[in-house]
């Protein structure tokens, strides 16, 4: 059995239908052009902790797979308990097996998984090759010898775009979600506290809740 077939076996047992193969396709091509023409590509919502200088790019649910190896035993002897006594051999083989569910997230700097048991973050910088399997893109980093295999439902997009980040050739915008709960954010004029209000409250004066001077909230953003 051909290596992508078996972790095609280990991720999802249904054959990828040209149909299939056909939609994946059109959507990264549709992805793809949209941030061509536009310049500009949505961050997702995702509760990972960002840094400053740092943007989610993908963010959606994955399974961490990972190459693990089985002993396998044959010919005569018994095992017990661990061990092996009597005739026969023993030999060790390379076999796929899903260690967690979790999100996988693409950022500017990192790939993260995150899952309920495990947890992956890999430096963009360290990544060494990211290759597109039927469900999933496989990651190879200088870092780690064991090949990472996350499952995810475009790989297509997430090969292109990791490649990209990779050698530094994203230069689209990247649009922040915007939080309704504080549309505005602005800072005090006495006392340089940094607020946010919901929209519906521009216009409106109210007192600084750090000094108490009376403010006046601004029609759209001011400050970060």
């Amino acid at each position: 059995m051909k290596f992508w077939q078996t972790i095609r076996a280990a991720i999802n047992p249904r054959p990828l239908s040209q149909a299939k193969a056909n939609q994946l396709n059109a959507e990264a091509k549709e992805f793809f052009d949209k941030l061509v023409t536009t310049g500009k590509i949505s961050a997702p919502d995702t509760p990972l902790v960002l840094r400053a200088d740092e943007a989610a790019l993908l963010h959606e649910p994955s399974k961490l797979i990972e190459a693990r190896a089985t002993r396998v035993y044959s010919g005569g002897g018994v095992h017990l308990k661990g061990i092996y006594i009597g005739g026969g051999e023993s030999s060790s083989v390379q076999g796929l097996k899903q260690v967690d569910s979790g999100t996988l997230t693409l950022t500017t700097k990192r790939l993260v998984f995150t899952g309920s048991m495990e947890s992956r973050v890999v430096s963009i910088k360290d990544i060494v090759s990211v290759e597109p399997l039927p469900d999933a893109i496989e990651v190879s980093t200088g870092k780690r010898a064991k090949r990472q295999i996350y499952s995810v439902h475009n790989p297509v997009i997430w090969t292109t775009l990791v490649r990209t980040v990779v050698k530094g050739g994203l230069s689209a915008t990247v649009i922040e979600p915007v939080d309704p709960s504080a549309d505005i954010r602005f800072s005090c004029p006495r006392c340089g506290q940094h607020l946010s209000v919901e929209q519906r409250g521009a216009g409106s004066a109210v007192n600084c809740p750090s000094c108490n001077e009376q403010i006046e909230i601004p029609r759209q953003n001011s400050a970060a």
